[in-house]
């Protein structure tokens, strides 16, 4: 099986761990933990500080334009780290590539239907507790405490959806916690509640097995 080439469009903290403490939550730490099946070839960043920044940190080229990067590696893998507002075009090119098969998409997705193969990096879906829960179909309350902005929302609206299950969000100006509540199951989510590095590696491999072999996406557009 040949190994995959990967870029990713945007060498911020979630792309590129730019300013930030943990590379494993990141998407360039994910294809460095899977690189038997995937390899970074390449950032794309306008921003001439984080561009050098990911490139000294990661040890490949970075470009200024999506164009550049897609005519230098054709890469069948791209991650778009961008703003939402930047996913339309983004993805408006992407779909226009006969090379990219895949997408891996930070959240929240604003971009459109598309003929890829693109999964959404709600990350809680690589986890295995949070997919032991879906998978147990029990009716239960969602909790939520959170900050009161799209980025954080966005992630457990996703959640209930996935559970089945109502979501109570309560607004919170600190870190993420949650619990689950129901007459058999309680259970308490410190902090996010997961291992990010985990979900990020189980988010991207679910993708690469998708365009192996076919299996079901995790995250898919809906």
């Amino acid at each position: 099986m040949a190994v995959r080439k990967a870029l990713i469009v945007g060498a911020g903290r979630i792309g590129a761990g730019w300013k930030w403490h943990d590379d494993a939550y990141t998407h360039a730490g994910a294809y460095r933990a899977l690189k038997e099946r995937v390899e970074l070839i390449a950032f794309v960043e306008p921003n001439a500080e984080r561009a050098d920044a990911a490139e000294k940190k990661w040890g490949v080229t970075s470009y200024e334009t999506l164009e550049e990067a897609l005519t230098s590696w054709k890469p069948s893998v791209v991650s778009v780290c961008t703003q939402p507002e930047d996913q339309i075009a983004v993805m408006a090119r992407l779909e226009a590539d006969p090379n990219v098969e895949g997408v891996w998409c930070e959240k929240p997705y604003m971009g459109f239907p598309s003929k890829k193969a693109v999964q959404i990096n709600f990350m809680r879906r690589g986890d295995p507790v949070h997919r032991q829960i879906a998978a147990g179909g029990s009716h239960f309350k969602l909790v939520v405490y959170g900050k009161d902005d799209l980025t954080t929302r966005c992630h457990f609206d996703d959640l209930a959806k996935w559970w089945k299950c109502e979501l109570d969000y309560r607004p919170f100006n600190g870190p993420c916690a949650y619990l689950i509540t129901s007459n058999h199951d309680h259970r308490f989510f410190d902090n996010g509640g997961v291992n990010g590095g985990e979900c990020f590696r189980n988010m991207l491999r679910n993708l690469l097995d998708h365009l192996d072999f076919g299996w079901p996406l995790w995250s898919p557009i809906t």
